[in-house]
């Protein structure tokens, strides 16, 4: 992801899981290499949910070089056996790992993240959907060779079933065009790293991505898809302990009032 665009996206979620007066105590849940990366400034448990192996190491390692082994940890478990941890958590965050729940699974995705929020929590839910003019298409390249019997949800099906689950969404950002953007980027450095990649991986599976990933940019700019950030909450009496205006989000001093609102 280009660096701007990956700076933002930290700084949002840095920010949502800022500022408890106690230790925070908050998962995440993601697929993606890149929150490999802690910020660690308030105590802080972080649980990697559906995360390969691999990932999970280098978390830990990060972590370790970083000194914050007494604030943040990592596990490896699906999101589906998580009961035990109910009621654990002031912040949630999912990061591209709601493409692999499903349509048909998402009550079940939103009921479980709702019940390891503690009243007053955040859930931010960070994916892919698609349009709902877009068809489903079966037998596709995708389908076929990238993610089988993959299908995205529509951002209607996601927010409905989000509000079924007990949450209340407090805002929802379109980052489309940005998406296209850090695809075409990918597609780039897959070009320009060509002869480095074929060292690791057969000329098919580099043309495979290749293509995927070019088509993915194009599916994004005719607006196919579409990558959102919900963000949703578990009101405590209607209270959500939010910032009223989406500016405040960013701002540290507004995060420390939160508990004058």
């Amino acid at each position: 992801m280009p660096d701007a665009l990956q700076t933002q996206r930290r700084t949002l979620l840095a920010e949502l899981f800022r500022n408890y007066s106690s230790p925070a105590f908050a998962i995440r849940l993601w697929n993606d290499w890149q929150w490999s990366s802690i910020p660690g400034e308030k105590p802080m448990f972080t649980l990697a949910v559906e995360t390969p192996n691999a990932l999970a190491a280098l978390a830990q390692c990060r972590i370790d070089d970083a000194k914050l082994a007494r604030r943040c940890t990592v596990e490896l478990l699906d999101y589906r056996n998580c009961a035990h941890l109910s009621g654990s958590f002031d912040k949630i965050a999912s990061v591209g790992m709601f493409e692999h729940v499903g349509p048909k699974n998402l009550p079940h995705y939103f009921h479980t993240v709702h019940k390891l929020l503690r009243p007053g929590g955040t859930f931010l839910n960070h994916g892919i959907a698609r349009s709902a003019l877009s068809p489903v298409r079966k037998d596709s390249f995708i389908d076929r060779y990238v993610f089988p019997d993959g299908r995205l949800a529509t951002l209607s099906q996601a927010v409905g079933a989000a509000e079924s689950a007990g949450f209340e969404v407090r805002d929802v950002e379109n980052l489309r065009e940005h998406y296209e953007l850090t695809l075409r980027k990918w597609v780039e450095g897959l070009r320009q790293n060509e002869e480095e990649l074929r060292n690791y991986v057969a000329e098919k599976t580099y043309r495979i991505w290749l293509l995927y990933m070019a088509g993915s940019a194009a599916a994004f700019r005719r607006g196919d898809s579409a990558v959102y950030q919900i963000l949703l909450s578990r009101p405590e009496r209607g209270r959500s302990g939010l910032p009223l205006i989406r500016e405040d989000w960013y701002s540290t001093s507004t995060w420390e009032q939160r508990n004058e609102i």
